[in-house]
């Protein structure tokens, strides 16, 4: 391996004397949530304000009760006009008499967010009202409402306190932007170190020198491993800012999320099972550039394997850990179970087990698959 830290040093020494690169993989994973989160979360802030308080047109038909009317004030501001210029028309039936059974029409636009917020408050307020009128007329039997309600509810939470404390929202969130970040990252450094330097003409001089092929192989696999566990690390960092940051976030996250914490031994298995797949996609995205004759070549290998990350990372978001063990020995599957058990504090050291030496293994074997194209007269050809 010595062979193989020299190599893995020369990348390095390149990688950072390009500043975008360097921008790409550190600043660029750090910004990105925290402005997407937070931006959005301004703009929607912005818009509910604006929708609480504008006036409403709306029309009121079949019902002349005051006791709706103040019902009605008490949820939005509204002036009540003709059908036609209205945006909510709210329908009850003629001769209405308050009380009654009845069934009431309420016609909105769907196309506006302004009017589906005034609808869900038009709503709120036929349901109050509702509630009004069924204790009047309880009141005239000399009952109260809530002498019809016999059942007092209270509500246990048995799940861990690592979950109570926002476990199951970081469980959701943070495996799929950790797998497609750390992944984005090793594309453009695995590419540009396999077949980059096939169309720079300096992989062919890196060849010919008295270096173990393996080695060659192994130097550029760190290297690539270590761009993407930077890029997801950084995507991390930008997503815990993200949920700290209270402007706009509270949309998106609870605010006793902020006071989750995350233990010592979590921390650790998940920075474990990055190592290991992020070793893996340096090995892979490393084997397809290897394959490629140029770039462009080499990103349309990758593309392919990059949306199915993208669409296991969407498909697993929503789903509970799981105990087929058989899920822990597929790659990228197995680190988004094993990241979500470590979020919800339900460390499983086999599953951590099988994660690892999977994702290494896989590594293995395609660094040995690198090794054998450096040594194959069909890629010294095309270098």
């Amino acid at each position: 391996m010595s062979d193989a830290y020299i190599i893995f040093k020369k990348e390095l020494k390149n990688f950072f004397k390009d500043r975008r690169t360097l921008f790409s993989t550190f600043l660029l994973p750090l910004l990105v949530l925290p402005i997407i989160f937070v931006g959005m979360g301004s703009v929607l802030q912005s818009i509910e304000a604006d929708a609480r308080s504008a006036t409403y047109p709306i029309s009121i038909e079949g019902n002349i009760d005051q006791g709706f009317l103040e019902q009605l004030d008490t949820h939005l501001q509204y002036r009540n006009v003709d059908a036609n210029e209205a945006d909510i028309v709210i329908r009850f039936p003629e001769n209405y008499v308050p009380g009654i059974r009845s069934q009431v029409v309420v016609a909105y636009d769907s196309s506006s967010q302004k009017t589906q917020f005034a609808y869900q408050q038009v709503i709120s307020a036929l349901s109050a009202y509702q509630e009004n009128l069924a204790a009047k007329l309880l009141g005239n039997h000399g009952l109260l409402l809530s002498d019809l309600r016999t059942l007092t509810v209270t509500s246990v939470d048995i799940a861990s306190e690592a979950v109570q404390s926002g476990g199951s929202i970081l469980a959701m969130l943070v495996p799929y932007f950790l797998m497609i970040f750390l992944f984005s990252g090793s594309i453009s450094a695995g590419l540009d170190t396999t077949c980059g330097e096939k169309e720079r003409g300096s992989l062919a001089i890196l060849l010919v020198n008295q270096v173990p092929r393996t080695s060659i192989a192994w130097g550029k696999i760190l290297f690539v491993s270590v761009v993407a566990i930077c890029s997801a690390a950084a995507t991390f960092i930008g997503l815990v800012i993200s949920i700290l940051i209270p402007s706009g976030s509270d949309l998106f996250f609870p605010a006793d999320m902020r006071g989750a914490s995350l233990a010592v031994s979590s921390l650790a298995v998940i920075i474990a099972v990055l190592l290991s797949v992020a070793l893996f996609t340096g090995a892979v995205v490393a084997l397809l550039g290897s394959l490629a004759k140029s770039v462009k070549e080499g990103s349309t290998y990758v593309m392919p394997l990059y949306m199915i990350v993208v669409l296991v990372g969407v498909t697993t978001m929503y789903m509970d850990p799981t105990t087929n063990i058989l899920l822990f020995l597929i790659p990228i599957v197995n680190t988004i179970f094993v990241m979500k058990e470590s979020f919800m504090g339900m460390i499983q050291p086999l599953h951590i087990s099988l994660t690892v030496i999977s994702n290494i293994g896989f590594a293995g074997l395609c660094a040995y698959m690198v090794a054998r194209l450096f040594k194959s007269e069909k890629i010294l050809q095309t270098v």
